[in-house]
């Protein structure tokens, strides 16, 4: 347990070399902010690799529930977010599926079925010791980081001060739900006769919370007017979630003496959802809609069938487990280091299902829309669509999917150091299987429901009434007794045959590389030069599947490919103390990043009744990115820093996903693909300040400031025929991102108000302009206070999300609202214990 805090971009001196000597620097303590910040101020001086970091000192500060939000508070870091919650990391605006993820220096895999993205949500800040983002790798680092390399590290026994013992407790309560949740952890460590050092450490958290969302389909309902979109369907969903996180760690450290040292490393965590969603669907351009010139349509004659409620339940649980065993040996003229790792990641959604209703009541008369509003408002002549009385059972739908993802990895690197100079030579072999298993199908012959059983009172929603509620435990119960009477009709054959098929895959991939890497230094310059040299072999099965016209037959044809490819990855680092308390860095290298497994796995669905196509490509390439990176640092004594750094990247044959209904294998279809398109260019500019404020009188000089702000102008040309005169940022790309907070730490007591800004960034490419998908600006404000009553125990408050900000997408222009979820504020008590 520690009241400190280090939330400024540090990089670690041996980041390059993976050498131990910077530990000491994040050595679970308790002391103040302003000493953890000064630990890494110094961490950042002595770097050598361009990196910043967060400690497990940080986790303690802000109000943040996993690895991913902890690391938002960086310079260039930003997250996308599930429910809420960050998911996703973002550096320096580029997709996160560009970036590589290690745990304890092995890399991660993902549970997501065609996406190489981590999803950080899975690992509790809890279960780590201090968190890494490099944004310039050296060659003795994996290659694969154009967006850059996310390293989670967990704490060993040598990190800290002989014996360490550590718990804390906390209930949470979200403003939405209204229910309070438990979360604790304990961790403990120790040194025994100075030679082996045991760390184990445990965490759980019981989340209960709600969101609401309300998600608009945008369309032409007039030829005539192509420009006027109408909110051709309105979706209202309730989400109630109970979110279980498991941590575990256990790390074993054996020096028997100055030179040799050996290690295992284990980290294992579980992610577990409980779902319910409410959804209550107005298919409203199923009625005859006119524009009233002013924002409001009318849609007349709606047939009642437009409107249905709906029920779905699943369990989802992610699962990652790493383990590694390594060592290090000082030989007579050489250091040798080796490592063997094994990760294994899973998803599982067995329980997944839906019931869908249809109301069959009379036709609505009237309903009038009014777009003049962030979200669509609707006002109906009839109301009797809110009762669950005259809804009639239209069918199931069961989803059950499983991911599967291991890698095996052994590495082996050797350093020899001279007076002025080191050599480093090593080799890494990866050896990774994916499986995809998704099973959707839909059941619409069967007996109807009698809803009575089933109804409930309709849920608060901020976006309007969904009417009557649907039970999701007595659609489970009546599922349990009467699922078997449930049939798929015929002419459905061909459509469950895709939702069954086209998205399963089976891949291996295998890389192995080779790297040279000398350093060296001449006065206050510090040169680090070398090449990687990567081969990656990749093989996958995926199915055909065909399906007639009229859908009641369809053909599935097991398809196969393979590709293998050499990337020559050459890097630069120089660094400079040009004095007065300057440090220069320069560093230019070329990194990839590999297609998504999904993209790249040989996959085809015709749907000849809805002439669709949708296709993998096993050709496409890999992202090739050229870097280049420059900053300056100013240290202000012992724990400031001001510091602007510039970069561009250029990145080859980025890949995008495409639409299109003129392809030439498919003609009059409407054929989705990835493809490589031509090239994307980055531009961006980093500037962080971070300063206590000891200059002030007596009792303000315990204040500390913080401002970062990122920069980016993007140009990308997806490579569209149809769309060559239109301009695109690059996706998933915003233009700023800003980071600041003020902190105050005195006496025993400490608090800070946290900010983290990101603009607006394109999410989808559509068919035009006009059907491009932004997600809208966000900015998060939390709040943390602590008070230390002993030099063991401290209590804590936190209070998340305080602007209420939504999530928010919406459909070329901002005032089109696409989706729209909110989750109120969160607030948390807590009790730690150091001893």
């Amino acid at each position: 347990m520690t009241l400190s805090s280090l939330a400024v971009p540090a990089m670690a001196a041996d980041a390059a070399s993976g050498a131990p000597a910077a530990t000491d620097l994040d050595r679970i303590e308790v002391r103040p902010q302003i000493e953890a910040q000064a630990r890494a101020v110094e961490l950042k001086r002595d770097a050598q690799a361009i990196l910043d970091a967060v400690s497990s000192d940080a986790m303690g500060d802000y109000p943040d529930k996993n690895v991913a939000e902890s690391l938002q508070r960086l310079p260039g870091v930003s997250v996308t977010r599930d429910q809420g919650e960050g998911r996703y990391v973002v550096i320096r605006g580029l997709d996160a599926n560009l970036n590589s993820v290690t745990v304890d220096g092995i890399a991660m895999g993902t549970p997501e079925d065609s996406s190489r993205s981590a999803p950080l949500d899975v690992i509790p800040s809890d279960s780590t010791e201090r968190l890494k983002v490099i944004k310039s790798p050296t060659p003795d680092m994996p290659g694969d980081s154009i967006g850059g390399a996310i390293e989670v590290e967990s704490v060993s026994a040598f990190d800290r001060d002989g014996r360490s013992v550590r718990g804390s407790v906390e209930a949470s309560h979200q403003q939405l739900s209204g229910k309070t949740s438990p979360k604790a952890a304990f961790n403990y460590s120790d040194i025994f006769n100075d030679t082996f050092g045991v760390a184990v450490g445990v965490n759980y958290q019981d989340r209960e919370f709600e969101s609401d969302n309300t998600e608009v389909e945008y369309d032409e309902y007039d030829e005539d007017r192509p420009d006027d979109l109408f909110a051709t369907e309105v979706q209202r969903r309730k989400y109630t979630i109970e979110r279980k996180r498991t941590g575990a760690n256990l790390n074993l450290d054996w020096r028997p003496d100055a030179d040799n040292r050996y290690y295992f490393r284990s980290l294992y965590s579980k992610f577990e959802d409980a779902e319910t969603r409410q959804n209550t669907v107005f298919g409203l351009g199923d009625g005859d809609v006119s524009g009233n010139g002013d924002g409001t349509y009318t849609v007349s004659d709606l047939p009642a069938d437009a409107i249905t409620k709906r029920v779905r339940y699943r369990t989802k649980s992610e699962d990652t487990l790493a383990a590694s065993f390594g060592g290090e040996h000082r030989l007579t003229a050489a250091t040798l280091d080796y490592k063997v790792g094994y990760t294994k990641t899973r998803e599982r959604v067995n329980d997944e299902k839906e019931a869908r209703f249809e109301y069959a009541g009379d036709d609505i008369d009237t309903v009038t829309v009014d777009q003049n509003h962030r979200i669509p408002t609707l006002d109906f002549s009839d109301n009797g669509w809110e009762s669950n009385d005259e809804f009639e059972f239209n069918r199931f739908v069961i989803s059950p999917k499983q991911v599967d993802d291991k890698e095996h990895s052994a590495q082996v690197n050797v350093r020899f150091d001279g007076d002025a100079s080191s050599y480093k030579f090593g080799v890494l072999g990866r050896w990774r299987d994916r499986s995809v298993n998704s099973d959707e199908e839909e059941l619409r012959n069967g007996p109807d429901i009698d809803l009575g059983p089933w109804t409930t009172n309709a849920p608060e929603h901020r976006g309007g009434t969904l009417g009557e509620s649907l039970s999701s435990s007595e659609m489970r119960r009546y599922w349990t007794a009467n699922g078997s009477l449930y049939r798929a009709r015929p002419q459905d054959a061909g459509a469950n045959a895709v939702t069954r098929l086209s998205e399963d895959y089976t891949a291996s991939e295998d890389v192995l590389a080779a790297y040279a890497m000398g350093t060296w230094d001449i006065d206050a310059l510090r040169v680090i030069a070398g090449v990687r040299v990567e081969n990656t072999q990749f093989d996958a099965q995926g199915n055909q599947v065909d399906v007639a016209d009229g859908g009641r037959a369809y053909t599935v044809t097991p398809t196969r490919a393979s590709s293998s490819y050499t990337s020559v990855l050459p890097g630069l680092h120089l660094r400079y103390d040009a004095g007065n308390d300057w440090v220069l860095r320069l560093a230019a290298t070329k990194t990839i990043s590999r297609p998504s497994f999904g993209d790249i796995a040989p996959r085809l669905t015709v749907n000849r009744d809805d002439e669709e196509v949708d296709v993998g490509n096993p050709e496409l390439d890999p992202y090739k990115s050229t870097n280049l990176d420059l900053s300056a640092e100013k240290y202000l004594g012992d724990s400031g820093i001001v510091s602007l750094g510039l970069f561009h990247k250029s990145i080859d044959d980025y890949i995008v996903q495409t639409f299109s209904n003129d392809d030439p294998q498919y003609p009059d279809f409407d054929v989705t693909r990835v493809i490589n398109g031509d090239k994307a260019e980055v531009y961006g500019a980093e500037f962080n300040w971070q300063q206590q404020l000891s200059f002030l009188p007596e009792g303000w000089d315990g204040l500390l400031v913080g401002v970062s702000a990122t920069y980016l102008d993007t140009d990308f040309d997806p490579g569209l025929a149809d769309r060559d005169g239109d301009d695109f940022t690059l996706p998933r790309a915003s233009k700023n991102l800003y980071s600041a907070h003020i902190g105050y730490e005195k006496y025993g007591f400490s608090a800070r108000v946290a900010t983290v800004y990101r603009s607006a960034y394109l999410d989808t490419i559509g068919d035009s302009k006009a059907y491009d998908i932004y997600v809208a600006p966000n900015t998060q404000l939390d709040f943390s206070m602590s008070y230390q009553f002993t030099d063991a125990v401290s209590v804590y408050f936190e209070a998340q999300n305080l602007l209420d900000e939504p999530l928010e997408l919406y459909q070329g222009v901002c005032s089109r609202t696409l989706q729209n979820e909110e989750y109120g504020r969160t607030y948390a008590l807590g009790l730690k214990v150091a001893l």
